[in-house]
């Protein structure tokens, strides 16, 4: 069995010192000192943050890149890094080298990511997983969702809240025992 891996998912905006690359950057680390391989999408902001704690915590970074993106180099602090053709094989790549997921506050393609993931649960091509949503908003987000009958019962079944990093984690690892 190869060892676990954590996707992050955010977004690409917050730089250094601003509280969503801190965090991002503490998840990375707190999931590197449980042992787990980081994976993100390779670039700035959370997955920089990630990469960076991962690092910093002792373990792997696994980015995923694309050269359909005109955003430049890929983070400094990646162990591994592979690069993809497009959007949607890079999220295969990103889905395939994960066992679960942390998902931080992002755009539409951070969205995407998670419902995406939801949807290949539902279609039974998603291995048993966890899914955690980190930060107080994520409720506002689910709530309208869950509402309109947007999201079913079995996907929320996989997802949990929370509002730290480090309970972030600890789902994480309690899934996995």
């Amino acid at each position: 069995m190869r060892d676990r891996s954590v996707a992050v998912f955010g977004s690409s905006e917050p730089r250094e010192g601003e509280a969503l690359y801190e965090e991002a950057r503490e998840v990375g680390r707190l999931l590197a000192r449980e042992g787990y391989g980081v994976v993100n999408g390779g670039y700035g902001g959370v997955m920089e943050g990630a990469s960076r704690g991962a690092r910093e915590g002792g373990g792997r970074s696994i980015g995923v890149t694309t050269s359909a993106f005109s955003r430049g180099a890929s983070n400094r602090f990646l162990t591994e890094e592979f690069q993809e053709h497009d959007l949607f094989l890079r999220t295969r790549r990103l889905i395939e080298l994960s066992d679960a997921y942390i998902i931080l506050r992002g755009k539409s393609g951070t969205l995407a990511e998670l419902t995406f993931l939801w949807a290949l649960s539902r279609g039974g091509l998603l291995r048993s997983t966890r899914i955690v949503l980190l930060g107080e908003f994520w409720e506002e987000v689910l709530s309208p969702l869950k509402n309109l009958q947007m999201v079913e019962t079995e996907q929320l079944e996989i997802t949990r809240l929370a509002r730290t990093p480090e309970q972030a984690v600890n789902q994480i690892a309690s899934f996995f025992r």
